[in-house]
């Protein structure tokens, strides 16, 4: 093993302008060619404590020369996934808790990258950028083929949603082919690489990065700085963190004076909107329009307008009591360990992000049972290891609306029986041992702009798929992303499916054909 001595490295990692902490690890031994990118995922510091863990398990596993690269850092990334899921299990705060990570080791002026998630590397030359890794998310894959162009897939509303992670989802094997991406390329003497976090690339074009490079090259320091920098100035909205490795090379050019303006730093600040003097009257109308309704506000209040009821520490169950139709039930952050079923028109959402709900005894978490009009959002369930629920959430002849929620390890992620038609949107069902949403005879569905990712692979059993819809069941599906799912994407079971109904849904690398498995025993071709 020879690593590279004239590389030069930097690295720079802060919490953006919007978060309270930082989930994002990084780690660099440039004496033995190791550069790790961690992003931690989950509620209640979990996301912290699994990049943690990552760093710490990876760090020990690639420090160890024994084995070829692509061996070491496969049997890194398995060996911290196991670590995240076995400590996930033993702490029910910790449940669901995950990470993606880019890892790459250079020797011998050869780079070989383990990537898991949507963490990135790109290498750069002079005047050039591209990406090595590819996004494991619908919207990412979208954009490495070229249907979303990159300025689109960075304002997309579901840009943040991945369908594989380090830990989340079940124990892996360092041989699991559809697991550890691994690339290998030569790193030129004029070339870089960049290993970042999302909060970076969600904020700044690729252009923007290699100009931001060039400009301040061969100062590594000061570039991480600036790009970090660049990524607050584009709005902050997330934790960003790089690692940059340069060769004895690589310089800067005329091109990112050009493409860079200002002395200071690299001019990414937004400017204020403008507002045509047309649309003036209009605003002015608007603003009138609001002061009217908040005088009438008390008016309405005293004839009985819907209240917001706060869950305090009687429960859900005890604020779902004192609910009536039209009322909206808000739960704060924190994990709820009890069923929950929702009621005729009463909307139950997370009060911010960090709502858990847990089944006290292995049966379905979130149940709504002959209800209209109600509504569930942005809520995480949450399998227990010690008693996962038979369902997330078990629907059974009703209608509610479900948006932004996330079901994860729980024995089938949403259950659809009887006379139902929900509508299920902006979601993600992910990390189901069985499958991810179940539609039985008679019911239906909408199911739309969900991803439906990693469900399927629980112990003992056959492979489950992403969706499964059983004979007269008539659900429409568009929009979703439905990836990396134990078995096929879609099973379809009965005479009358057809797989042109299916058709508008993303499925990765698979065409419809491959995506959607009609039973053998329907009869149809």
């Amino acid at each position: 093993m020879a690593v590279h001595t004239s590389l030069r490295w930097a690295a720079a990692s802060d919490r953006g302008i919007r978060r309270s902490t930082n989930e994002d690890r990084y780690y660099a031994d440039p004496a033995r060619g190791i550069f790790v990118v961690i992003d931690g995922v989950g509620g209640h510091s979990a996301g912290e404590h699994a990049a943690e863990i990552a760093r710490d398990v990876v760090r020990e596993r690639l420090e160890r020369t024994t084995g070829t690269p692509e061996q070491r850092l496969r049997e890194a990334i398995a060996l911290a996934n196991n670590e995240i899921w076995r400590q996930s299990r033993a702490c029910p705060e910790w449940r669901g808790m995950a990470c993606v990570l880019t890892a790459a080791i250079v020797e011998d002026d050869i780079v070989t990258v383990g990537h898991v998630g949507d963490s990135r590397l790109y290498l750069l030359r002079p005047g050039e950028v591209r990406k090595i890794t590819r996004d494991h998310s619908p919207v990412g894959e979208r954009e490495d083929r070229g249907d979303l162009t990159e300025a689109e897939a960075m304002r997309h509303e579901r840009r943040n949603e991945i369908y594989r992670d380090v830990g989340s989802s079940s124990l892996r094997s360092p041989d699991e082919s559809n697991f550890v991406d691994l690339e290998q390329f030569p790193l030129p003497a004029d070339g870089a690489l960049l290993l970042c976090s999302d909060g970076l690339t969600d904020q700044v074009t690729s252009g923007e990065i290699r100009a931001c490079m060039e400009r301040y090259a061969p100062d590594m320091a000061a570039a991480a700085a600036a790009l970090v920098a660049a990524a607050n100035s584009a709005g902050g909205k997330d934790n960003v963190t790089v690692v940059l490795v340069a060769g004895p090379e690589y310089r800067a050019t005329e091109v990112a004076h050009e493409t860079v303006a200002g002395e200071s730093g690299p001019a990414l600040v937004p400017q204020g909107p403008h507002i045509p003097r047309w649309l003036v009257p209009s605003l002015c109308g608007l603003v009138l329009g609001l002061a009217i309704g908040l005088l009438a506000w008390p008016l309405l209040v005293t004839r009985g307008a819907p209240r917001t009821i706060v869950v305090d520490a009687g429960g859900i169950g005890a604020a779902l009591d004192r609910a009536h139709p039209g009322d909206t039930v808000e739960i704060p952050p924190g994990l709820y360990r009890e069923r929950v079923e929702l009621r005729q028109g009463v909307t139950i959402r997370a009060q911010r992000p960090g709502v858990t709900i847990s089944s006290p005894d292995g049966g379905p978490a979130v149940v709504a049972h002959s209800v209209k009009g109600a509504a569930l959002d942005g809520i995480w369930i949450q399998g227990d290891a010690a008693s996962p629920p038979s369902a997330g959430l078990e629907i059974v002849d009703a209608s509610p609306l479900v948006s932004n929620v996330r079901i994860s390890g729980a024995g089938i992620g949403i259950e659809i029986r009887g006379h139902s038609s929900p509508a299920i949107s902006g979601s993600q069902i992910v990390g189901n041992p069985g499958a991810g949403i179940e539609i039985h005879e008679g019911s239906g569905a909408k199911i739309t702009n969900n991803l439906i990712a990693a469900n399927g692979r629980g112990q003992p059993g056959p492979p489950m798929p992403g969706v499964e819809v059983h004979p007269q069941a008539h659900p429409i599906l568009r929009d979703n992303g439905i990836v990396d799912n134990a078995a096929e994407p879609i099973r379809l079971h009965g005479a009358e499916s057809q797989r042109a109904d299916y058709a508008a849904n993303f499925f990765g690398p698979m065409d419809v054909e491959d995506a959607v498995l009609i039973d053998p025993q329907s009869g149809r071709p």
